[in-house]
């Protein structure tokens, strides 16, 4: 299940991606239009900061917007910053080393299997298509 974080996070990011190229966009309007609590919101755009997803600009006509372009920015990116764990059906999908029985167990190998067309989809799903 993805997180309420994550998903205000994607929220974001979609609204941003529809604005590309356009300037930066006021926190306040996008807490208002993709109904994101401002507080929360707040937190969101600074983490996407730090994560080189989007750049912020101070100032009365400051904001935030879209660095990296949504044509090659998936949802396995936003994912992997604010809700690792929904890409993860299980700890031994992600190595051998997770656990002991991960090279003979069946469950183990279809999970792997899984997993890998899990992240494949999630990544296939670009912003500039939502």
């Amino acid at each position: 299940m993805i997180t309420r974080e994550a998903d205000y996070a994607i929220r974001t990011v979609v609204y941003l991606a529809q604005r590309f190229g356009k300037g930066p966009v006021a926190t306040t309007e996008i807490s208002e239009k993709a109904e994101i609590p401002y507080r929360f919101l707040r937190k969101i755009s600074h983490q996407l900061v730090e994560s080189k997803i989007v750049g912020a600009t101070r100032g009365k006509q400051g904001g935030i917007y879209l660095i990296q372009n949504p044509e090659k920015l998936s949802l396995l990116d936003v994912l992997k910053i604010f809700d690792a764990r929904s890409c993860h059906l299980n700890v031994c999908s992600d190595s051998d080393d997770a656990c002991s029985r991960s090279t003979t167990c069946k469950v183990c190998q279809r999970l792997r299997e899984l997993q890998e067309k899990l992240h494949a989809e999630f990544a296939g799903i670009k912003f500039s298509d939502l």
